[in-house]
């Protein structure tokens, strides 16, 4: 619909805005889409973001400079790689010799900030998670590879469709005409965050981190003949079949047609953990916290039992969010049942009187099971907890002091950060 009003009323070109929404909705991005639905809310306020910035030019507009400020910010806190948009706008401002460049982009920043605000004090009274985990330790022992520039370079192609860039090139002479006649944002607000994310993959990246910002290569197709724009709506139609077909056809087989495959657990669990469920209550009751050893199952179990499910034992950096949810020390002497997908290499001898160590077979596929009886949490915090803190919750010397959950739960001499 955005993509849609834009062409027609902001680009006076209604005759169209139908073939290009449709090129819109037909582009891989989203095939690729309903795969990270959590960066909805992002490619949502970056595309409401470009378009008031657009109307802000076209009209004139301080107010809706703000505003496309504002949906900058909500973007922001949706993920950081939106932050990238300042550098486009900036210098999307300067390029178009736009007489008030500088009080537009102070506008446009000061409508983010009372998100970014937002967004460090609840950093502040809760361990600085966000920035701890995309600034420090997401970004640990990194080595930079020409082999992932590559990668994200073939990702872009395919994310336009070649159809698509080869028309834009074929038509470069009156898509420049048009974004300098129109004032038109757009080239900037894509071109210049991709770029930096180019060098970001040198040494790490999603290549889901470009979808934002894909909304805007799509306005630039404003300029070429309906003839052209047909072509790239049946290529980009018939593209996304090739897509839809397999997985549906996929969709359709049953779960055990896969049964050889490596993550045929993961199958399981998600299509049947009802059933797994059902199956460790009939062997080991309810009297027991049930825990898995990583976060991505405990979701699973949770959502298909309706009981919570604690991460155990986990190390990893990702999905640290049961560190708020289950407080181990209110489990110290009481019963742990721990599921797992794949066998269990960690000793937990130390951190229960004893151990019971069983599999649970569902579809033809075994799920393992260790029964803790009597929970030792000082050993736990010990060598654990103290580990995961000293790793994931110490602060850097350049952050200031802040509330922090973790360490107030684990380590009361501790309060605030480190």
């Amino acid at each position: 619909w955005g993509i849609h009003r834009l062409v027609k009323d902001g680009f006076g070109a209604p005759e169209k805005a139908r073939l290009i929404s449709l090129a819109f909705l037909a582009a891989p991005l989203h095939m690729l889409s309903v795969l990270i639905t959590t960066d909805t809310p992002l490619i949502f306020f970056v595309a409401l973001s470009g378009f008031a910035l657009y109307y802000a030019l076209k009209r004139q507009s301080r107010s809706l400079m703000l505003l496309s400020g504002s949906f900058w910010g909500l973007a922001i806190l949706s993920k950081y790689f939106a932050g990238l948009l300042i550098f486009a706008v900036l210098a999307g401002l300067i390029r178009q010799k736009e007489r008030r460049w500088f009080t537009y982009f102070a506008l446009w920043v000061v409508g983010a900030l009372p998100f970014v605000a937002f967004h460090l004090y609840g950093n502040y009274m809760n361990c600085w998670t966000n920035v701890l985990f995309n600034v420090v330790n997401r970004n640990q022992a990194v080595s930079w590879e020409i082999g992932g520039l590559v990668t994200f370079a073939l990702f872009q192609i395919y994310l336009a469709t070649p159809w698509l860039l080869y028309y834009l090139a074929r038509n470069i002479t009156s898509v420049r005409q048009g974004i300098k006649s129109a004032r038109n944002p757009f080239p900037y607000l894509f071109a210049i965050p991709i770029l930096l994310l180019g060098v970001v993959a040198l040494h790490h990246s999603g290549l889901h981190w470009a979808l934002a910002f894909y909304p805007f290569i799509f306005p630039l197709l404003v300029d070429l003949p309906r003839a052209h724009l047909n072509r790239i709506v049946i290529c980009s139609m018939a593209f996304s079949l090739l897509h839809v077909a397999p997985v549906l056809t996929v969709l359709s087989m049953p779960v055990e047609t896969f049964k050889n495959h490596k993550y045929y657990h993961d199958l399981v669990l998600c299509k049947y953990g009802h059933e797994l469920y059902r199956k460790i209550t009939a062997a080991y009751g309810s009297g027991y916290f049930p825990a898995t050893n990583g976060y991505y199952t405990s979701g699973a179990m949770t959502y298909h039992s309706g009981r919570h499910f604690g991460v155990f034992l986990d190390y990893s950096k990702h999905g640290r969010q049961d560190d708020k949810l289950t407080d181990y020390k209110q489990l110290d002497g009481k019963d742990i049942l721990v599921l797992a997908t794949l066998p269990i290499d960690q000793d937990y001898a130390p951190f229960f009187e004893s151990i019971k160590q069983e599999t649970i077979t569902l579809r033809h596929n075994a799920f393992y099971v260790v029964v803790g009886r009597r929970f030792r949490y000082a050993a736990y915090r010990e060598r654990f907890l103290k580990k995961i803190d000293a790793d994931w919750y110490t602060c850097p010397q350049w952050l200031p002091k802040g509330k922090c959950y973790f360490k107030e739960m684990y380590f009361d001499a501790e309060h605030g950060m480190q």
